[in-house]
């Protein structure tokens, strides 16, 4: 019998194949916690100093960019120091291993998603009787606005590199020595679930299995990188399609 070609062999080792995820840290859990919430807080601050230093840009729209990118990325540095604290190693911290099949494994992980998330969106709105496009009217004006290149930034880019390292590399890191991976999983995921309140009961369903599916990759592929891209593509995805689609808003 012929063997399975070798570009199949990632989708099958990473639907199938064994948990690859170690967690490597010397944070304790609780400490770890109390160093996200800190972290959550100073990057609020410093953006807030920043902003208020420079004095805007003038609009609502690009104050708001210029406030949203300066604590994102106050808040990556921080995450990024605290991982090498107390002899830690920031890459096994942080789950910023190398994946194996690089591309494959990566491709396979977008195809996945991309099947799980249009079966997931039809069934969650069609239950709860929930108009899709009421989570994101919020972000219309902004992205259909002239700074939209910076918000495309801070919500394609700096929110998925922000949050994966503080909620699934950082925070998981710690919790699952203590817990366990999936129970610290849960956490993880209610936790960013949380940083999104206000979108209706189907947008925190969406938001929370999606976060599951993030952690099933990490876990699957003992990397952060996969549920990174992942996240960064479904947040770009969604900036297109508020920008260039023609919408019924």
């Amino acid at each position: 019998m012929p063997s399975r070609p070798a570009r199949f062999m990632p989708l099958q080792r990473l639907l199938l194949g064994p948990s690859r995820y170690v967690a490597d840290t010397p944070w304790p859990a609780a400490w770890a916690v109390a160093a996200a919430v800190l972290i959550f807080v100073a990057g609020q601050l410093v953006a807030v100093v920043v902003v208020g230093m420079t004095g805007g840009s003038g609009d609502v729209p690009g104050t708001l960019m210029a406030w949203l990118l300066v604590s994102q990325l106050t808040m990556v540095a921080l995450v990024l120091a605290a991982a090498g604290l107390f002899g830690g190693r920031w890459r096994e911290v942080l789950q910023l291993r190398p994946v194996e099949h690089g591309l494959w494994t990566l491709g396979s992980a977008v195809l996945a998603m991309a099947a799980l998330l249009g079966g997931l969106n039809a069934l969650l709105y069609w239950l709860l009787g929930t108009d899709m496009m009421e989570d994101l009217r919020p972000y219309l004006d902004l992205i259909r606005s002239d700074v939209w290149l910076l918000a495309a930034l801070a919500i394609g880019a700096g929110a998925p590199l922000m949050e994966e390292l503080t909620f699934r590399g950082f925070l998981q890191s710690a919790l699952a020595q203590r817990l366990g991976f999936w129970p610290a999983a849960l956490v993880t995921t209610t936790a960013w679930t949380g940083l999104h309140w206000g979108y209706s009961l189907a947008g925190l369903a969406e938001v929370f299995l999606i976060g599951l599916y993030f952690s099933w990759l990490l876990w699957r592929t003992g990397s952060l990188w996969p549920a990174l891209i992942c996240h960064a593509l479904y947040n770009s995805g969604l900036v297109l399609l508020l920008r260039f689609a023609p919408l019924p808003v």
